[in-house]
């Protein structure tokens, strides 16, 4: 079974939109970080120029991380430069550690 991870960076006042459509598709699980950086866009207003973005990572099997990350983008999409960006990743493998045991596709169906 393979697995990915999808990392998506977004505008922090797209995560309600985002977390309503994961909601919509049944996706549970997801973590988020605050983040901040630069990209095409510059916040003048702000003295260091970095913008403020919310960084989500979800863990799903390999088949649904297309999907996933279409949902994202739909969502967090606001038609503004730099909005942010949608990565999936490969991953090799996945370790419960509650009960330390490897993760099963079983695992991920809704």
């Amino acid at each position: 079974m393979t697995f990915s991870k999808v990392t998506a960076i977004f505008d922090e006042l797209k995560l309600q939109d985002v977390e309503q459509a994961l909601v919509r598709h049944k996706i549970k699980g997801y973590t988020l970080h605050p983040v901040r950086g630069k990209g095409r866009y510059f916040d003048s207003f702000n003295s260091s120029g970095l913008v403020k973005h919310i960084q989500m990572e979800i863990f799903t099997v390999g088949k649904r991380a297309g999907e996933i990350g279409e949902i994202i983008a739909e969502a967090a999409y606001s038609n503004t430069d730099s909005e942010g960006l949608v990565a999936v990743e490969p991953v090799s493998e996945m370790r419960w550690i509650h009960d330390r045991r490897l993760a099963t596709a079983e695992d991920f169906e809704n």
